[in-house]
Parts: structure tokens; sequence; C-alpha cells
């Protein structure tokens, strides 16, 4: 997909299920697993060379055209091309720096920016970013998305950091409009114990909770 489809197709879904942690041997079984249960855009956090690798697998198995996945947590424009090179769609990071941000643009990758108080999504929103991630979301509650909303409308803020059953549905709510999950969804023990149902279950009842705001 061209970069303009893969923006689209995270506006469309509204939900990005971030997998940490979860070595490039069980990556695919994971993806299934998250896939079967609604769920179309993941990313993969930047951690060793063996994330670069998840991210290659996913686009060469079957899930490759039925699943966008981009990297997150990139630092610097070497991982952000790194993980281009392995072919991540989109690559996501947890602050808003220009240059980090010009440098992805430049790869012709959707780019996700971080940020948390208004200086920061200013930055994001002038520097290019295509979407921006609220992070950490839970250290400000919903109702800071509610307060920032009237200024910020017409961004695409995702709320990312401490999301889970019990509160993605008010920051959707209060005007967030995504959420990123990680562990609450693909939960470490699930993927040790081999019960990816678990995470197809999970992944259910956050796609449940999306599709009841829109």
């Amino acid at each position: 997909m061209i970069k303009e489809k893969i923006a689209e197709w995270i506006k469309r879904y509204r939900m990005i299920a971030i997998v940490k942690g979860v070595g490039s041997l069980y990556i695919e079984d994971t993806i299934k697993a998250l896939y079967d249960g609604g769920i179309r855009v993941v990313e993969i956090t930047l951690q060793n060379e063996d994330s670069l690798k998840s991210i290659t697998k996913i686009r060469k198995s079957n899930m490759g055209g039925k699943i966008v996945c981009g990297a997150g947590t990139v630092m610097n424009s070497q991982q952000a091309h790194s993980a281009a090179v392995a072919g991540a769609q989109f690559i996501s990071c947890i602050h808003s720096d220009e240059d980090l941000i010009n440098e992805i643009k430049g790869i012709d990758k959707v780019c996700i920016a971080g940020a948390l108080t208004p200086t920061n999504i200013i930055s994001a929103k002038e520097s290019g970013a295509d979407f921006i991630n609220i992070f950490p979301a839970v250290s400000v509650t919903p109702d800071y998305f509610r307060q920032i909303k009237s200024p910020f409308g017409d961004q695409l803020l995702f709320a990312v950091g401490g999301i889970d059953l019990s509160n993605a549905y008010s920051f959707l709510r209060a005007g967030a409009f995504g959420i990123g999950v990680g562990k609450n969804l693909v939960n470490p023990r699930f993927i040790k114990e081999g019960n990816y149902r678990a995470i197809t279950e999970e992944a259910k009842k956050y796609i449940e909770i999306i599709n009841s705001i829109v």
C-alpha cells in the first residue's frame, strides 16, 4: 500500500495493537490471534534486531496484505531507516522531534509523533506528523482530551500508554480519535503459555468498544 492508503487504513480502524517483547519465533501466531480478534493495525516496538526481523516476517507472511504493520518507539533516523528497510509501513515515535519527523516524511512513511503538552502537539503538527500519540495518556486522564478537543479538534490524537478495558471507552468518548494498546492486550503471560485464544478474545473486547463510539 502507498502512504496515503496506510493513513486511511489507520483512520478507518482507529486502534493500534502495540506488540512489545514478543520474539520473532512467536510473532506470526501473535499477529494471527490479533487479526482473528479484529485488529488490523499493529506496531512492533523496536528493541533489538529481532524486532526488525518480526516486522519482516509479518510483511512476508499471509497476514502481510491483511494487516498494516509499523515500527514503534523509534528514537532516531537510523532506526527509522532500519524499520523502513525491514518493511514497516508507518513509523511511530514517543516524542515530537522535528528532524526525525522530517526524516520519516523523507522516506515516505506515515508518521505518528508522540506528544503530551499543547506545545508538543503544535510542534508535531507543524512538523507534518500524520497522527499524534498523547503519551502516556494515563498520566493526563480522559478529561485532558476533552479540554484540548477545541483547540486541536482537527488533529487525529491517539491515547497511548496505560490504556486498558477499564478506561478505553472513557478516552474515546472524551475526544481521543483512537487508542494504542500494549501489554494490556498482548499480555506476555499469554505468549508464554501459548494462549493465543486469550489474545483474540481480549482484542474482540477492544474492537467492541471502538465500534460503540463510531
